[in-house]
C-alpha cells in the first residue's frame, strides 16, 4: 500500500599488512603464510536485494520508501493521525525520536574511528539528528494535546530543513538496510520512461521522485565529491520531473541523459564507500558496496548506448564476481581487490568521459 499523507509527511522526509598476493577471507585479522590461504569465514546469510512495500509522500511531490525503523515509525503516525488516533501518532512519533538518538549516538561513535572528512561529516549528522530528535518529541507533545490540526500546524513545527537533517540519518544505516533497495532507481527510472512513452507523464513524474528518493538517501551516507555528485543528480532529476509532469520534455534521449549520470553518481558513491570500508577492515560491507557500483555502472552504461554498455560489461562482471568473494566471506587475495578497485574505477572514468561528468573515481590503495 503507498502512503500518500501529506499532511504529517510534510513535517519529516526526510592497513592491512599481508604480503601481496596472500589470500584473506572476510573475517581474517591476520594474515596467513604466503603458501597456505586462509579457511573462509563461516558462511553468512546474504543480504538481498528487494522493493519497499510502502511509500510515504508529502505534497505529492516528494516521496520516500519505507525501509528501517524511523520511516515504519513515520509511516505508522501518518496513518494512526489519519484515523483521528492522536494519542497513538504521538507514541510513534515518540518512538521514531528514540531510534533518531540511538542512530545519532551511532553516529557519534562511528566518527571517533573514521577518517576527518568521515568524522566531521558524522560528528555534524549526530548533532543533528538529536536535534530533529527533540524537534520531532515537541511535535508529539503538540499532537497529542490538540495544537496540530492541519497540514500548515505540521510545517511550522518541523520544516523542511529537519526533513533534510532527517535523510542524514543514511550515514549511520546497517548493509540490511541501504543494500536491499540499492537497485531501486533504476527501476524506478525504467518504469518513467515506460509511462513517458505512453504520454502518462503525471505517472513518469511520480516514478522520477520515487528514484530520486535514493538519491537523497544515498547523499546523506556519501563525502566529498561523491556527496556532490549525488546532490547535482538531485537536483536534475527535481527538475526533469517537474517538466515532464507538464509534459514539456519532447525526447526520450533527455531522460536517459540525467538518469545516466544519476547511475554514474551512485556507481562514484558506492565505490567510495567500498574504499572507505576497506580502509576499516570491514570486508564483508566492501563487497556490498562493490557490487552496488557494479550495479550503478551497469545501469549508467546502459541508458548511455550499446557500446558504452558493452565497453562497461567486463568491468561490471569482474566488479560483481569480487563484490560476492568479499561480502560472502570467500577467500579473497589483496591482489585482486587491488586490480578489482582499479578496473572499476578505471571504467567509471571512461564513461563519465563519454557522457560528459566531471566527477571522476579516484585512485584506492589497498595496501601491499
Amino acid at each position: 500500500m503507498i502512503l500518500t499523507h501529506t499532511l504529517l509527511i510534510a513535517a519529516i522526509l526526510i592497513a592491512l599488512t599481508p604480503l601481496s598476493g596472500v589470500a584473506f577471507a572476510q573475517t581474517a585479522k591476520t594474515p596467513a603464510a604466503p603458501t597456505a590461504p586462509t579457511t573462509p569465514a563461516a558462511a553468512t546469510a546474504p543480504v538481498t536485494i528487494q522493493s519497499p512495500t510502502d511509500w510515504i509522500s508529502y505534497e505529492n511531490m516528494t516521496y520516500t520508501p519505507v525501509a528501517d525503523e524511523v520511516s515504519r515509525r513515520l509511516a505508522a503516525a501518518g496513518k494512526a493521525f489519519y484515523e483521528k488516533d492522536n494519542k497513538k501518532a504521538a507514541a510513534e512519533m515518540r518512538a521514531m525520536a528514540g531510534e533518531l538518538k540511538e542512530q545519532a549516538a551511532r553516529a557519534a561513535k562511528a566518527a571517533k574511528a573514521r577518517a576527518k572528512a568521515e568524522m566531521t561529516l558524522a560528528q555534524d549528522t549526530a548533532t543533528r539528528m538529536n536535534l530533529t530528535a527533540k524537534k520531532v518529541t515537541a511535535a508529539a507533545a503538540a499532537l497529542e494535546s490538540g495544537k496540530i490540526k492541519t497540514q500548515a500546524d505540521w510545517l511550522k513545527a518541523l520544516d523542511k530543513a529537519t526533513r533534510a537533517d532527517m535523510e542524514l540519518r543514511w550515514l549511520v544505516t546497517d548493509v540490511t538496510t541501504w543494500y536491499p533497495v540499492s537497485e531501486e532507481p533504476q527501476r524506478h527510472f525504467g518504469s518513467a520512461l515506460e509511462a513517458y512513452a505512453k504520454k502518462d507523464y503525471q505517472t513518469a513524474a511520480t516514478e522520477i521522485r520515487k528514484a530520486t528518493s535514493y538519491l537523497r538517501l544515498e547523499a546523506g551516507r556519501a563525502t566529498s565529491e561523491a556527496r556532490q555528485a549525488l546532490q547535482s543528480s538531485v537536483a536534475e532529476l527535481d527538475t526533469l520531473a517537474a517538466s515532464v509532469e507538464k509534459g514539456v520534455v519532447k525526447e526520450e534521449k533527455v531522460l536517459a541523459k540525467v538518469f545516466t549520470l544519476a547511475n554514474h553518481a551512485l556507481a562514484l558513491a558506492h565505490r567510495v564507500k567500498a574504499a572507505e570500508s576497506w580502509a576499516r577492515e570491514e570486508y564483508d560491507k566492501v563487497g556490498y558496496e562493490l557490487k552496488a557500483a557494479a550495479h550503478g555502472l551497469e545501469s549508467a552504461a546502459g541508458w548511455a548506448g550499446a557500446e558504452a554498455k558493452a565497453g562497461a560489461a567486463a568491468a561490471v562482471a569482474d566488479t560483481k564476481a569480487l563484490g560476492d568473494k568479499l561480502a560472502s566471506g570467500a577467500t579473497w587475495a589483496r591482489e585482486e581487490v587491488a586490480k578489482g578497485f582499479e578496473s572499476l574505477g578505471n571504467a567509471i572514468n571512461a564513461l563519465g568521459q563519454k557522457i560528459g561528468s566531471r566527477k571522476t573515481a579516484a585512485p584506492v590503495n589497498v595496501g601491499s
